[in-house]
């Protein structure tokens, strides 16, 4: 995993010397879930992804787009008569392939390479809440696919909407309370939100 990271920062320092690029902030609205066999009811949570991005222009109509970002996943499930909430925070680094096949307009896909912060799980039996922290049970890397598609307005602000796929189980092999080795979960998640061009 090391070994991806000293690529990203590659890749991100070729692209900066080497086409044309403009930096800039995103933000918005993560809708996640945690895909499951063994949950019996799974509900979307509502969190927040805010950070960086690079925006480098290969072609006039293909980009290249490393970014940095906060990214607050998880999922609400039910298991009996038990309601959890799972909050995972990560560092994510996307790398995003961006094609414009008119203007304004893109479609992107890419890795995403995360790093787990910190976890947290809300347990409410009725109206008894119990709240713990068990990152250790959890990988501290985590793989998606990142697809999506955005439009740039006027003024360098641009609307996107982008789907992670879990391509990597986010639980560590062996822990048994979040369901059987052979049972995987895998972050997913929509993601709205803007992002300015500096």
């Amino acid at each position: 995993m090391k070994r991806i990271y000293v690529a990203l920062l590659v890749l991100l320092i070729s692209v900066n010397y080497g086409f044309g690029q403009s930096f800039g902030v995103k933000g918005g609205v993560n809708l996640s879930t945690i895909s499951s066999d063994s949950w019996d009811k799974t509900n979307t949570k509502v969190g927040f992804y805010a950070g960086m991005f690079l925006h480098a222009h290969v072609t006039n109509t293909f980009c290249i787009q490393p970014e940095l970002i906060f990214n607050n996943m998880g999922v609400k499930y039910e298991t009996g008569n038990t309601v959890h909430t799972l909050g995972l925070n990560y560092i994510a680094m996307p790398v995003m392939f961006q094609l414009e096949p008119i203007p304004n307009l893109y479609f992107e896909a890419g890795p995403q390479f995360s790093l787990l912060l910190g976890s947290r799980n809300k347990f409410e039996v009725g109206e008894k809440v119990t709240i713990e922290k068990d990152k250790d049970a959890f990988n501290q890397f985590d793989l998606n696919l990142a697809v999506g598609t955005g439009f740039r307005f006027k003024g360098n602000m641009a609307l996107t909407a982008r789907y992670l796929i879990g391509l990597t189980d986010v639980k560590k092999y062996g822990q048994t309370s979040w369901g059987n080795d052979d049972n995987e979960l895998r972050n997913n998640g929509l993601q709205i939100g803007l992002q300015y061009g500096f």
